[in-house]
């Protein structure tokens, strides 16, 4: 029989039922749910001495009847209200989530609770005084008891219950050890009625405290928020610091190349790449200040619109790229968010020209349509090069332009346009036109998705 090696385990193994019942004695949640109890005890015997001191006054017939029932009315009412309040529900979630271990939702304090929620803030409220009075009772009844139980057992006089000898309830057979046991036994039932409290309140805190259907919509609609706005930051750094990278590359490698042969076009090349860095860090700031405060601030550069897109393309210019600009205009009653998405896609399609087809001549088409839509169209053209026939993996800038337009109701496409006529003999193929068109209705238009531009 072969023998097993490895040093063996003598410790006793404690089964699971038998765990879970000396876990009240050691475990700290108990003692946490034992002062949450406590605390409500202590708030339900305020409210008792309140109701007898109020019926030691209806019962004493020197006390005027009328002074006497409205002190107690108006009292009543002061002492019933803060269960129905929002912040006594906001406290009582964050002393479950701190005393019982249980993870409620935090309210925002934005929506109201409905009076359905305040209710039942009111019952857990309730319960809990229930609760915590019952066991504050038994903590004021055992402790006494099993103190007067132990010093009988020792033999020494009573100091609590003067007019109450236990010994002599015990039989002489028994002898004192049967008082040390009972005091003992008194002692271990104060943990086991604090957990079975707790459990209780457990059971109820979700019912009874957790958010309604209004409270879960408003925050899911606040996740979607937030969820949306970090989108958008994340689509504003991705353009901002893509375009400005891309420039200062192009404009680096300009300025290594002329160096030796025209150093005034290598000095303007590096002052070209300062100033795109300067407006890069403009840019992140005006990113990071929204992170930190959530709002642009009055000390924060505001974020580019199309009434910069001029000052961009001179930026392009200077980094060697052939920018013509095309179109009437966008004119300048566009809503703030079109005009901040729209100057953001030309940003990028002007970045994905200069990366993926360097030198290639780029056009930019900004203008107000005058068809019925009233919508806004950009589009920005450039020929299709050899580095840009195989688009790079992994990229998010035609995903971010899509995700923009899409925002706000419009239309988005990007792709080669390859010529419908056949090359001549000896001639190499078009590979086309890369062309990136964004459509934005304007007005009462921009509540409908529309459907045409771009296709």
């Amino acid at each position: 029989m072969a023998r097993r090696e490895g040093p063996v385990d003598d410790r006793p193994v404690i089964g699971p039922r038998t765990r879970r019942v000396i876990e009240p004695l050691r475990s700290a949640s108990t003692v946490r749910a034992g002062v949450f109890l406590v605390i409500g005890g202590v708030v339900a015997g305020a409210y008792l001495v309140l109701v007898a001191g109020f019926a030691q006054m209806f019962a004493s017939p020197q006390t005027p009847r009328v002074a006497t029932a409205v002190l107690a009315g108006v009292s009543a009412a002061i002492a019933c209200t803060p269960p129905f309040l929002a912040p006594v529900r906001a406290l009582e979630i964050a002393a479950v989530r701190t005393f019982l271990d249980l993870d409620l939702p935090t309210p925002d304090g934005a929506t109201p609770p409905s009076s359905a929620t305040r209710w039942r803030s009111a019952a857990w409220y309730g319960l809990h005084l229930v609760l915590g009075a019952l066991v504050l009772l038994v903590v004021l009844l055992a402790v006494p008891v099993a103190i007067q139980l132990a010093l009988s057992a020792l033999g020494l006089e009573p100091i609590l219950l003067t007019d109450w000898r236990p010994w002599d309830l015990v039989p002489a057979w028994a002898g004192v050890w049967a008082l040390a046991l009972v005091a003992v036994a008194l002692l271990l039932v104060l943990p086991y009625v604090a957990a079975g409290a707790r459990a209780l309140l457990r059971q109820a805190a979700w019912p009874l405290l957790g958010p309604d259907q209004s409270e879960r919509i408003a925050e899911l609609e606040a996740a979607a928020d937030r969820a949306a706005e970090q989108g958008r930051l994340a689509r504003d750094l991705h353009d901002s610091v893509g375009h400005a990278l891309t420039v200062t590359t192009l404009q680096a490698a300009a300025a290594s190349r002329l160096l030796a042969t025209d150093p005034d076009a290598a000095r303007r090349a590096l002052t070209a790449i300062e100033e795109t860095g300067r407006t890069a860090m403009a840019d992140l700031d005006h990113v990071l200040g929204l992170l930190r405060t959530g709002s642009a601030g009055p000390d924060r550069r505001p974020a580019r619109t199309l009434a910069d897109v001029d000052a961009l393309l001179d930026d392009a210019r200077l980094a060697g790229a052939v920018v013509r600009r095309t179109g009437p205009g966008a004119g300048q009653d566009l809503p703030r968010a079109t005009s901040l998405e729209a100057y953001r896609v030309v940003q990028e399609a002007l970045t994905n020209a200069l990366r993926h087809a360097p030198g290639a001549p780029v056009d930019v088409e900004v203008g107000t349509a005058v068809d019925p839509r009233g919508a806004l169209r950009v589009e920005i053209r450039n020929p299709v090069g050899s580095e840009a026939a195989r688009p790079v993996g992994g990229g998010r800038g035609i995903a971010g332009m899509a995700e923009r337009v899409r925002l706000l109701r419009g239309d988005f496409s990007a792709g080669p346009v390859v010529p419908v006529e056949v090359a001549g003999p000896g001639s190499e193929p078009d590979a086309g036109t890369w062309v990136v068109r964004a459509t934005f209705p304007l007005g009462a238009a921009s509540g409908t998705g529309g459907g045409g531009a771009g296709r």
